[in-house]
């Protein structure tokens, strides 16, 4: 199947893609389990919806050829699949094991040749990489991980580095319900109040997520590897949706 990436990358040139704030569907995944099984089967959890998305959203959006930047990638799989569909690929990713992403950058150096690395922390002031570089910037997964302190960093570098009109990306872990809820309202609030993106329509698209049948929630089953070896009293079930995010 990875050598029909090019190919399947066409499937989804051009098609419609809603801009702004959405979650992702179980239509969805099923499309990119279907299409695209190499991503939407292999991490058992929300990056199962989550990178097929942010492919195709990409191959839609964006011609080959353009420049792309993935903020903390850990192993560069939709990279690697966007590179063989003939763009351009630059990872910005510190592999120091933060935000219990991997460190094998050595490897992942070795396995991913068609990809450009830059060992460090996204954000205003990135080494060896000029301004109004990328036709867009994406990330997977990341977002939640930053510290309030530095999501203003994360938000003045993707104004520094991306092109005019640049497109911005991104797939987030957002827990809608039980513990943690709270927090990760906050900083889903916090990060797109930069984006005049009120409080109001995050928690309309939380209502709506929390009713719709569609909705692709977290599994019981990944949670439960998420929990590792907390003890499920201290770590109990809750709802966590991907919130996706186009501008």
């Amino acid at each position: 199947m990875m050598n029909n990436i090019p190919n399947t990358a066409l499937e989804y040139r051009n098609k419609p893609v809603f801009r702004g704030l959405s979650y992702a569907t179980v239509e969805d995944f099923v499309d990119s389990y279907n299409n695209l099984p190499h991503l939407a089967t292999r991490a058992g959890d929300l990056k199962d919806v989550q990178r097929p998305w942010a492919f195709k959203t990409i191959c839609s959006l964006l011609p080959p050829g353009s420049r792309l930047c993935e903020v903390g990638a850990g192993e560069p799989v939709v990279a690697s699949c966007l590179a063989k569909a003939g763009y351009d690929v630059t990872i910005v990713d510190p592999y120091n094991g933060s935000g219990n992403g991997p460190r094998e950058f050595d490897k992942y150096i070795k396995d991913f040749p068609d990809l450009e690395f830059h060992r460090q922390n996204f954000g205003f002031d990135l080494q060896g990489l000029e301004a109004s570089s990328f036709d867009a910037i994406y990330s997977i997964s990341v977002i939640e991980h930053i510290p309030f302190a530095g999501i203003d960093s994360f938000v003045k570098g993707s104004a520094k580095y991306l092109k005019k009109g640049g497109l911005q990306i991104h797939a987030i872990d957002l827990v809608v319900a039980g513990s943690g809820d709270q927090y990760h309202k906050e900083m889903l609030a916090y990060f797109l109040r930069n984006y005049q993106t009120s409080q109001e329509v995050i928690q309309s698209l939380i209502d709506r997520a929390l009713i719709d049948t569609e909705t692709y929630f977290l599994s019981a089953e990944a949670h439960n590897k998420w929990r590792g070896q907390i003890p499920y009293k201290q770590f109990p079930m809750r709802k966590v949706i991907s919130a996706q995010w186009i501008l």
